[in-house]
């Protein structure tokens, strides 16, 4: 059935084709059509026989490496030669593509921190790869060296590079973090000896409002290989939520042998907290109120209040009053010991 449409438009075409070859304009044009692809043919046909310049890309392929064998370098992934031949021939690389050179790396290595392929190597490596007929007029590169360590490297821990900020209703629940938080580095062994962290490229986010995942890229250090070369960089981040608490007025430095009162004794306190604290948050966590002696330089029986301590993940705190009626008062205390006792003692 989904074929029916495309045959209708294919049979539409050509009763369109049929209608203009009927007037003397229509067959104009045809005939003009006609000329183009005839002339587009002998063209082709020219070409494909005529020698021209190509350039051409050999794909590389680094085959047996040993287990314990970590490249300091990436492999080209291919060779880029300028070629001559036929037209045909150079349309047949073009649309086959060409087979990948297979370096071995047993052959190639130096048993000690490189592997090494001459220009002479590679121009035969690439002969075998092309037909009889094409010649190679230059390529690049002209040959190749491929540092390589058998040591076990060196593990060290991430350090993370960034510019991170949270929308306004918004906070960090955590620390920023890298998974995984370190990773191996491989090279020559006085280099990385004197290597102690290893850093992400800078990431940029901002305006964040929710947890984050970014993948950093690790920044290259010359003439080493650090596994893997990138990590994910996790940025714990949740909303605020408004919380309101009823807390204790605490007035603080009160004179021995005197207590005071405030009117009213607690304070309605909202404030943010982020949403993992809210069920946690107590009214303990926070000290509210003033000192007597500030007290004592404000006239009347009002004194103002204020917030003297607060959890540090609590923000926008709003007390429902700044300010109380306290009441200072005088302890009394009667002693036994400032009574006279009558004396009961008879005389002879």
């Amino acid at each position: 059935m989904s074929k029916l449409p495309f045959i209708q438009k294919i049979s539409d075409h050509l009763q369109h084709l049929k209608n203009l070859s009927k007037t003397e304009q229509g067959k104009e044009i045809l005939t003009f059509l006609g000329f183009v692809v005839l002339a587009t043919g002998i063209w082709f046909i020219l070409a494909i026989n005529d020698t021209r310049e190509s350039i051409v890309r050999i794909p590389l392929e680094l085959t047996n490496v040993p287990e314990e064998a970590t490249l300091i370098q990436d492999m080209p992934p291919y060779i880029e030669a300028r070629i001559r031949d036929k037209g045909a021939a150079l349309l047949s690389y073009n649309i086959n593509g060409i087979a990948p050179i297979k370096i071995e790396f047993d052959r190639h290595s130096n048993q000690r921190d490189a592997i090494t392929i001459s220009n002479n190597t590679l121009v035969e490596y690439s002969r075998k790869q092309l037909r009889a007929t094409t010649t190679i007029n230059d390529f690049a590169p002209d040959s190749i060296r491929i540092a390589y360590t058998t040591d076990l490297g060196k593990r060290l821990p991430i350090a993370i590079k960034a510019d991170i900020s949270t929308s306004p209703f918004s906070t960090l629940s955590d620390s920023i973090y890298a998974t995984p938080d370190s990773v191996t580095i491989y090279g020559k062994a006085a280099q990385i000896s004197r290597i102690k962290e290893i850093y992400t490229e800078e990431i940029v986010a901002h305006d964040i409002t929710d947890t984050t995942y970014i993948r950093a890229h690790i920044q290259p250090i010359e003439g080493t290989r650090i596994i893997p070369d990138s990590v994910t960089i996790v940025i714990p981040v949740e909303e605020y939520i408004t919380k309101t608490i009823s807390v204790p007025v605490v007035i603080g430095g009160v004179p021995s042998g005197y207590s005071i009162m405030t009117f009213p004794s607690h304070i309605s306190l909202t404030c943010l907290v982020p949403k993992s604290k809210y069920a946690q948050i107590v009214s303990e966590e926070f000290l509210i109120g003033n000192t007597y002696e500030e007290l004592e330089k404000t006239p009347g029986t009002y004194g103002a209040i204020t917030v003297l301590n607060a959890p540090n993940y609590t923000h926008n705190i709003i007390l429902k009053t700044d300010s109380v009626e306290y009441i200072v008062s005088e302890n009394t205390r009667q002693s036994n010991n400032n009574v006279q006792q009558p004396d009961t003692t008879q005389q002879p």
